[in-house]
């Protein structure tokens, strides 16, 4: 299952920068001059989720959730102190900027339309930043006009994807009222959600240490990264949703789903056996797992119901599937 987001915009609109946040390293070449990304830059990003440190935290020290009859078998993972998390994960790509006339193949427009058709998803970049050494393409900054110059050339070779807009502004403007009002007449204008991110500031953040990163933050007077909100923002556009898995007390895993996913084609995803042995699966809500402390009470309550193979895939649900050898 394909789960990409392509970053577009315009040349010099910061999407290298915001990509090689996400990233936390370097990877993408960034320069102050259009067409630095020829060929895409893709990266893998975890998606952030609370739910798994507290899942972690229920069965830390609990035995194998496992029934184990001979005609079932469970995963088997070394012995660890603490559970291991495996959190869910996307792909960005960044893709080469878009000029007026792409469409027609301008500023190797084909080329670049050719890998925005690849993906599932848009991440908009709309640049409102001043900066005289990256210089604007229209030589003005107006983050209207951009959008509307973007979205004609994708409308005229007829791409469209569910996209969000990310509003990349000057440090200055995070926290202004200017900033908020332009962000209600973009949605407005788009009808889709729009977030305020200072690309430039979350490179240099992804420098620093855990602890240095909300200390600095703390000192301009933002209290968080604004990288959790694009990366969870772009997980709803691909209408993913997310089951959790458990291996005993040694490991939490999160599964990225579609929404209608069944029961046996999520079995498939963790291992071809769990779908091809599918005998039942048990499936406990993640809160209800926590607050009993661990899968035997849960359990116990009646807060786990097995499930067949055609029923439907909850977010935050915990599933355990049993099959056959």
């Amino acid at each position: 299952m394909s789960l990409s987001v392509g970053i577009v915009g315009l040349p010099n609109s910061g999407k290298s920068t915001l990509f090689n946040a996400l990233m936390q390293r370097q990877i993408a070449q960034v320069a102050e001059y259009p067409y630095t990304t020829i060929e895409p830059n893709v990266g893998v990003v975890e998606v952030p989720d609370e739910r798994l440190d507290k899942i972690a935290e229920a069965i830390r020290g609990n035995p194998s959730t496992s029934l184990r009859p001979s005609a079932l078998r469970s995963l088997r993972l070394e012995e660890t102190d603490e559970p291991k998390i495996v959190p869910a994960a996307i792909r960005f790509i960044d893709i080469a900027g878009l000029i007026k006339g792409a469409a027609q193949g301008e500023g190797l427009g084909n080329q670049f339309l050719s890998h925005i058709r690849e993906v599932d998803a848009i991440l908009h970049v709309v640049r409102n930043f001043e900066n005289q050494k990256v210089p604007h393409v229209s030589s003005k900054i107006d983050p209207i006009s951009d959008i509307e110059t973007v979205n004609l050339e994708l409308e005229l070779v007829e791409i469209k994807k569910p996209t969000i807009y990310v509003l990349n502004v000057d440090e200055s403007q995070l926290t202004g009222e200017s900033v908020n009002q332009l962000i209600k007449q973009i949605e407005q204008t788009t009808s889709q959600p729009v977030i305020p991110v200072c690309a430039k500031l979350e490179a240099e953040l992804s420098d620093l240490s855990e602890d240095e990163q909300k200390e600095y933050l703390k000192e301009i007077g933002i209290n968080r990264s604004s990288l959790d909100q694009v990366i969870t923002a772009s997980y709803k556009l691909l209408d993913l949703v997310t089951f959790f898995t458990i291996a005993g007390d040694r490991q939490v895993q999160a599964w990225p789903v579609k929404v209608g996913t069944t029961i046996i084609e999520a079995a498939g995803m963790v291992h071809s056996d769990f779908a091809k042995g599918f005998i039942t699966a048990e499936v406990c809500d993640w809160q209800k797992l926590v607050e009993s402390g661990n899968w035997h009470e849960a359990r116990e309550k009646g807060l786990v119901h097995f499930a067949g193979r055609d029923e439907v895939i909850k977010d935050g649900e915990v599933v355990e599937f049993k099959f056959r050898v």
